[in-house]
């Protein structure tokens, strides 16, 4: 009959030492387990900068002609860390911000 072994059973340190081609099955699994568990939330102090149009798009989940319409349009401005030529560096998390309240406020006179 097959068991897993409870978490009292592994030292998380020990484990970390062990080489992973040494490991069992459970042993990997309880490893993995702790790894996740004890991985901090997204909620990190610094700001994730994102390179170009295309990376932007990406990370937001639209086109990148929408990305240049609204950075045409000003909505992207205040995201936009550094330009120099046509190299542009976003912060991320605001300009997702900026996009969906300009979506939102865009939504919103349509239906008046």
């Amino acid at each position: 009959m097959y068991m897993l072994m409870s978490e009292s059973n592994f030292d998380i340190a020990a484990l970390m030492a062990k080489p992973v081609w040494q490991m069992s099955g459970e042993e990997f699994v309880q490893l993995a387990d702790y790894a996740l568990s004890s991985k901090p939330s997204g909620t990190s102090s610094e700001p994730l900068y994102v390179y170009g149009i295309q990376a932007l798009a990406a990370y937001i989940g639209c086109c990148p002609s929408t990305i240049y319409e609204l950075k045409k349009n000003g909505v992207l401005t205040p995201a936009i860390v550094s330009q120099v030529g046509k190299k542009i560096v976003f912060n991320a998390a605001l300009a997702r911000e900026l996009a969906e309240k300009y979506k939102r406020e865009k939504r919103g006179e349509g239906q008046l």
